[in-house]
């Protein structure tokens, strides 16, 4: 069964939900688009990016990576609007979906009334638009679209559409099916590396103290915090609005 979470794409809440677990769009890092499970060396790095963000409530996102995707995001609404138009359907904002116990999760942009459907919506350059309409949707996002159909389920994801919109150009729609073998396959991949993921956690977290953040920070508050930082050359100063001391007892009753 699939859980959706209502919550907003980026937010601090969202943030949450999918720290610390792998997420469809880097699935990548765990099985390739021809079913084939990804090298040791590439799954151990993405394993590590995890166990920090278990460990520290670390996040790796970049303020660049998420400025890029709010432009995407202020041009959303026009893709889905015309999306909704040449297909006729309706579509619903969804913020993250998980799979029932809490390991996996993906965050499509939209699901679609009515139908077991799930959206995702790109607002491309016009060389990466110009690229969809001449070549088509690049097989190595398939991790990621299979990904969302199987976190999804069979009740929201037997198929995936996908819109890359661009107001200079044509506009391109493509449709995936729900790949059954490849879900297999990805379903086998996933649980191990979510088996050694846990275990991995639990050696690393035996080996020494961790001082976390005192909760979740999406890039444009960790990026306040870095300047208030800057500004005394101290981590443990009054960034958060309190003394170098109850910053450190926070820290530590957090962990």
């Amino acid at each position: 069964m699939t859980i959706i979470h209502r919550v907003e794409q980026n937010s601090t809440e969202w943030y949450r939900l999918r720290m610390g677990i792998p997420t469809a769009s880097e699935f990548d890092n765990i099985i390739t688009p021809a079913g084939k499970e990804t090298s040791s060396e590439r799954r151990r790095k993405y394993m590590a990016r995890l166990i920090a963000e278990r460990l520290l409530k670390w996040q790796a996102d970049s303020l660049e990576k998420i400025e890029h995707i709010q432009n995407g995001k202020m041009m959303e609404p026009f893709a889905v609007a015309q999306y909704e138009e040449i297909t006729g359907v309706e579509t619903e904002q969804v913020g993250f979906m998980t799979t029932d116990d809490g390991r996996i999760g993906a965050s499509p942009d939209r699901l679609i009334v009515g139908k077991p459907f799930v959206l995702e919506v790109k607002c491309p350059s016009i060389p990466i638009q110009t690229y969809y309409l001449a070549f088509g949707h690049a097989e190595h996002y398939k991790p990621q679209v299979q990904g969302q159909l199987y976190v999804a389920g069979q009740e929201h994801g037997e198929r995936g559409d996908f819109i890359a919109y661009n107001k200079l150009c044509p506009q391109w729609i493509t449709t995936t099916e729900r790949d059954v073998p490849y879900i297999a396959k990805m379903h086998e991949y996933l649980d191990r590396f979510c088996d050694e993921l846990d275990e991995a956690t639990e050696r690393v977290r035996k080996m020494g103290t961790f001082q976390p953040f005192l909760d979740v920070l999406t890039p444009e508050e960790a990026a306040r915090l870095d300047g208030s930082q800057q500004a005394t050359g101290d981590p443990l100063d009054d960034a958060w609005g309190t003394d170098r001391a109850a910053l450190a007892t926070q820290r530590a009753a957090a962990w």
